[in-house]
């Protein structure tokens, strides 16, 4: 039985085959679609890079269909709107209602539903697109679907799961001064501004909007600082010719100094988290780059020998006597113990337990990172660069992958660093609060330490973006080709040959959920 059908297998690719090669026959399903979705904090301007994205996709590069998607219409559409009713005005109440709603549907449905949502839309889109003829291979149309905007981790990881190489996420940032403006003109008073930054950034429900936690992972992050359509313009297009492979695009200084940093914080085996740092001169010369770990004596830290025998000699906290404990964690359960221990006259004995919840998941208890065996990325990156000589930093850049804590802050300014690069936010950091006079994510005091967001390629794609392709592609008797950008295809190839089925699962999925009617209509 077994072999019959293995025949019949075999027979049936022989006729898919028809002479070809399975390499030319597999090259026939890469598609040149694109899935772009768009990322950012309330009042950044990820309307007007949606509207960036389509007009260049369509005029210089000749996408046949460049279709926006905007979730808030989504949530519109399949919201209870008998539970919470969306005013049109005034506009503080119209964005909260607009969260409620994606909150109730997230809740009701699942996390990524929204996304789910948008991928229904997208395999309709490919049933309405047929297949056209181009050569003598069958492609798809140049499509492109734009996704404004996610605001949940689990959004992002749908899309990543159906999409994979095709799809690229784009953190979209402009500064504080910059969104409160923007939010301002739209009728918000001051204080109602505030509040819809704060829960935008990360809401303490499970099924709220995380765009703290979603925005670093990111693939691409743009910074609009100028407001003007000429910066606009200009970043949107090089991100969009380094993905679709058009002209020489080389990575920034900024990007190979994230990228290092990057790098270097894999050399981590702390149990709470990797971070990496690098340090570049003022003129963006790398320096030195570090990463949080346990320091030996001797001097630096601890790191896997190429002598598997040499094990035994790390001491890191993984393989540390009681290993797998993180020191951080324990000394918290032990203050927690021994401040309830101190409160015990005062802390019936009947809520010592809800007592003893409460404090330990205080954020401020939470927040400390005091106890931790670990020096930070950017502690080792200043140590790494005193060999080097510190007076090659002063006045440089620090670029590292979460935004540094209170206590590498006061290192960092006393280094005489001028410039600090991050990815990652921490919100419990409290560097601002404490070193204010010297310290500064204001753009407009030259005389503090800059904090400054990253921009560029995200670490993750840096090889696979910035590769370039073999030279008897690039070149032909000693002088470069050059494309149309009407014919140029994404970078990073995907089949089309999974994907309907992909998107399929998902739309089944919706079906049961009662979201979408069924049928055969996306089959």
């Amino acid at each position: 039985m077994a072999s019959t059908k293995l025949k019949e297998a075999a027979n049936s690719t022989l006729s898919l085959l028809d002479g070809r090669d399975a390499k030319e026959i597999i090259s026939g399903t890469h598609t040149a679609e694109l899935v772009i979705a768009l990322c950012g904090p309330i009042g950044t301007p990820l309307h007007d890079v949606a509207d960036t994205l389509k007009n260049l996709l369509e005029t210089d590069y000749k996408y046949d269909l460049v279709s926006k998607i905007r979730l808030s219409d989504l949530i519109s559409e399949y919201a209870d709107k008998s539970i919470i009713s969306i005013p049109e005005k005034p506009e503080y109440k119209r964005i909260n209602a607009q969260i409620d709603h994606g909150n109730q549907l997230r809740k009701q449905h699942g996390k990524s539903i929204l996304a789910e949502l948008a991928v229904a839309k997208i395999s309709s889109d490919r049933h309405e697109y047929k297949i056209q003829e181009n050569s003598e291979r069958h492609l798809p149309r140049r499509i492109c679907h734009i996704i404004d905007s996610i605001k949940n981790e689990e959004e992002l990881n749908l899309l990543r799961l159906v999409y994979q190489d095709m799809i690229y996420a784009i953190g979209v940032y402009s500064p504080l001064s910059a969104r409160e403006s923007n939010l301002t003109k739209r009728g918000l008073q001051s204080g109602e501004v505030y509040q819809l930054i704060d829960r935008d950034s990360g809401e303490e429900i499970g099924e709220g909007q995380t765009v703290r936690n979603t925005f670093p992972r990111c693939d691409f992050f743009l910074r609009l600082d100028s407001g003007t359509h000429t910066q606009l313009n200009t970043r949107v297009k090089r991100f969009l010719n380094l993905i679709l492979g058009y002209g020489i695009v080389t990575p920034t200084p900024h990007e190979s100094a994230m990228y290092a940093a990057a790098s270097a914080a894999v050399n981590s085996a702390c149990l709470s988290r990797q971070v990496g740092a690098a340090i570049t001169t003022r003129d963006e010369r790398l320096v030195a780059v570090g990463w949080n770990d346990v320091p030996k004596a001797g001097g630096d830290l601890y790191l896997t020998s190429s002598r598997i025998e040499d094990t035994e000699k790390d001491m890191r906290c993984w393989n540390h006597v009681g290993g797998g404990k993180c020191s951080n964690d324990e000394e918290k359960e032990t203050f927690t113990a021994i401040l309830l221990a101190d409160l015990s006259t005062v802390i019936p004995e009947a809520d010592y337990e809800q007592a003893k919840k409460i404090i330990r998941n205080s954020a401020r208890l939470s927040g400390l990172v005091e106890f931790s065996r670990s020096i930070h990325a950017e502690m080792h990156a200043l140590l790494n660069a005193g060999k080097a000589g510190l007076d090659k930093i002063v006045g440089g850049k620090l670029f590292v992958t979460t935004y540094p804590c209170h206590s590498c802050a006061r290192h960092i300014i006393a280094s005489g660093i001028m410039e600090v690069y991050y990815i990652e936010p921490y919100r419990k950091s409290l560097a601002i609060r404490l070193h204010g006079d010297a310290i500064t994510e204001s753009e407009n005091d030259a005389n503090k330490v800059q904090l400054r967001p990253y921009e560029g390629v995200a670490p993750a794609k840096y090889l696979s973006l910035f590769r370039m392709a073999d030279s008897n592609e690039r070149k032909k008797m000693g002088k470069m080709i050059k494309i149309h950008p009407s014919n140029t295809e994404p970078k990073l190839e995907t089949s089309l040959e999974a994907l309907p089925a992909l998107e399929a699962l998902v739309v089944i999925s919706l079906q049961q959920k009662g979201l979408i009617p069924g049928g055969d209509k996306n089959d």
